[in-house]
């Protein structure tokens, strides 16, 4: 189940949403009328900017990573480093290449550590992209996991703070990157083959992400009941998750009806018959 070209995008069209639709209650993130924005990162001379819309612009993401080491040589104090590696990032995550972004992740929090973008983006990745019988899994585990808790524990800071984004913004994001870090480290914790742990992270992002929930995360939260054979309980993940696919023909959706049909059956229970309209977002 990989979702390497979705994270950092529904993100981002999230900051949009979260304009558009105002406070989003319970999202926990304190708006101080104090604080202050950093400002956005610019270029010292025009010839600085015309070499960071050169790298941007070009799309050839090979040509584009040898000129981000050029301009990172070039200008070895620019403001413009952390965001080139960070588009850079976005764009290897839209051509699925997982070692790229995580490579291009690394590198943009060399310059921006406590991003919750970037940390998010790399723990989803990492999480999503290890393997039990991996000789790195426990570095790589252990990797994804420190970066999805300090995405957690830093985000009210940097939102509050972060150029480019309203406040009303980024209270409506917040619960978004939470429950991506927390469907990350539920990730994790069963590649760990810990699913109570698991559980409770999937838990948390079901929870939080009530602006666009995601048919994987429920479907995973299932299957995380499943394996303690809490059946009742994982059923009603399993139709969670089908409802949200059935618009959404694909490898998630025919999983999650098999995980439902075969709880149904564990539990007795009919499989409830399928939706007619668009589910409801919450």
């Amino acid at each position: 189940m990989k979702r390497i070209a979705c994270t950092t995008l529904v993100v981002l069209g999230l900051v949009a949403m979260a304009a558009a639709q105002g406070t989003t209650a319970g999202s926990g993130f304190q708006v101080s009328a104090q604080s202050q924005r950093k400002a956005p990162p610019s270029p010292k001379t025009p010839e600085e900017g015309a070499a960071f819309q050169a790298i941007i612009a070009n799309p050839d993401l090979a040509l584009a990573e040898t000129a981000a080491k050029d301009f990172e040589t070039k200008y070895p104090q620019s403001e413009l480093r952390g965001p080139i590696y960070q588009n850079l990032m976005y764009r290897d995550q839209q051509s699925n290449n997982a070692d790229k972004t995580v490579e291009m992740a690394r590198k943009a929090l060399q310059f921006d550590p406590d991003n919750p973008m970037v940390l998010v983006t790399l723990a989803s990745v990492l999480s999503e992209r290890t393997k039990g019988t991996d000789l790195d899994r426990d570095q790589k585990l252990a990797e994804a996991m420190k970066d999805a808790q300090h995405a957690l524990d830093g985000m009210d800071n940097w939102l509050a703070t972060a150029p480019g984004i309203t406040d009303v913004q980024a209270q409506g994001v917040k619960p978004v990157l939470s429950s991506f870090a927390h469907a990350a480290m539920g990730m994790v914790e069963m590649t760990r083959k810990n699913s109570a742990e698991a559980e409770k992270h999937y838990r948390a992002a079901v929870d939080l992400n009530t602006m666009r929930p995601e048919a994987i995360t429920w479907l995973r939260l299932a299957l995380a009941q499943d394996d303690q054979k809490k059946y009742a309980e994982a059923l009603t993940s399993a139709n969670r998750a089908v409802e949200l696919s059935a618009t959404t023909p694909g490898m998630v959706a025919d999983w999650a009806k098999q995980e439902q049909a075969r709880l149904a059956k564990l539990t007795g229970q009919p499989v409830p018959a399928p939706a007619t309209t668009p589910p409801p977002k919450s």
